[in-house]
């Protein structure tokens, strides 16, 4: 596979990974829910209850956040395997900063202004100064006074992948001195301790590296043995056959509600899996998806970060105005995907103004 199609498959899955999140967030303020449905069947259309059909997967898309994490250890590490020299690590830092703090920022700024806009207008509840300035210095994961910031939950993950970008040197090393094993083992570790404190009624260390950072590692090693061409050697059938047998795992663990960290575990799985499968095998995927399904999720996919961020508050801003002319949620679900629409609008106009130029400069950008 050339560096184009590794590009390609890239973005593809970061659509997919980001179509996931939307879908999952977009039920909140702009869909009645499955249940009101099925419970007042009589109250709706035949047509409206064929249409919640396509909402019936949209709860388990907000574990395809682990995808995002995957691909970011894949994207961090992929340069760096195999090189004779060590990594320039001021250099690194400052790229990974201005790479992802500015969006960051300007999204936070777009969410205290549409929250704000939200509670003048109509009354919303979320509006909260000090969380906004939680949010700003990226502290909202982390003691006292940690939590969801209620305008814009997504953005959670941020501070997250910073501190996946800080372990990494500490990963590299180990990896360089082959110790990649002893890196697995400490970092599985840690999470199984993060599960007991979680116990201990301390819930926001899951929110962190501490728990999560398992995950991001798994996807510097499928950068490994995608770039020595180990992973070339499995077979689709072989792949396949995982694939299904981990999504079913999977939907399994989140019907009868295992614990967090099983289900996150199951899920983490399915999406290695899918991730494995896409690298090996992703022009038999272009085969079967067709071009046009592909290059449509690619180019989300090219946007994806920026979408990411703004796209919840985007959302309840939309959720408010719906409800305001109909005085309801939709309760067609097509009417909800529709919405997707405008928010992948502002999401390309964000990535055009906001990230794509910083992320130029960022490339730019020289340390000595």
């Amino acid at each position: 596979m050339n560096s184009s199609k590794r590009v390609d498959v890239i973005d593809f899955l970061r659509g997919i990974s980001c179509i996931g999140v939307l879908l999952f967030h977009v039920r909140v303020e702009l869909w009645v829910g499955l249940q009101e449905i099925i419970k007042n069947a009589d109250q709706y259309s035949e047509f409206t209850k064929a249409t919640a059909i396509l909402a019936v997967p949209t709860p388990f898309l907000g574990y395809s956040i682990l995808l995002f994490f995957l691909i970011s250890g894949f994207c961090i590490h992929y340069p760096n395997v195999d090189q004779t020299s060590i990594p320039n690590w001021r250099k690194y830092f400052y790229r990974r900063f201005w790479r992802i703090y500015p969006p960051f920022f300007f999204a936070s700024v777009l969410s205290a202004f549409l929250s704000y806009f939200c509670y003048v207008y109509w009354d919303d509840p979320s509006w909260n100064l000090s969380s906004h300035w939680r949010i700003a210095t990226l502290l909202q994961n982390y003691p006292p006074n940690n939590g969801q910031y209620l305008p814009n939950p997504s953005l959670w993950t941020i501070p997250l992948e910073i501190e996946f970008y800080i372990l990494y040197p500490l990963a590299y090393f180990l990896m360089c001195q082959r110790k990649g094993f002893l890196l697995f083992l400490f970092s599985i570790s840690i999470s199984v301790a993060s599960i007991f404190f979680h116990k201990k009624g301390y819930h926001w260390i899951n929110f962190t590296s501490v728990f999560l950072w398992p995950s991001w590692l798994l996807g510097t090693w499928v950068a490994v043995i995608f770039k020595n061409k180990k992973i070339a050697q499995m077979k689709k059938h072989t792949i396949s056959l995982l694939l299904m047998l981990s999504l079913i795992t999977a939907v399994i663990s989140w019907f009868l509600k295992w614990p967090f960290w099983a289900n996150y575990t199951a899920w983490t799985i399915f999406y290695l899996t899918l991730f494995i499968l896409s690298l090996t095998k992703f022009e038999w995927i272009k085969k079967q998806l067709g071009k046009r399904f592909i290059g449509a999720f690619s180019w989300i996919g090219k946007i994806s970060f920026s979408l990411y961020l703004i796209h919840y508050p985007i959302f309840k801003v939309l959720g408010y105005w719906h409800r305001d002319l109909f005085d309801e949620k939709p309760s067609n679900f097509l009417v909800t995907l529709l919405y997707l629409l405008p928010v992948i609008f502002l999401g390309w106009c964000f990535y055009m103004i906001i990230e794509k130029p910083i992320h130029k400069w960022s490339k730019r950008l020289k340390t000595s």
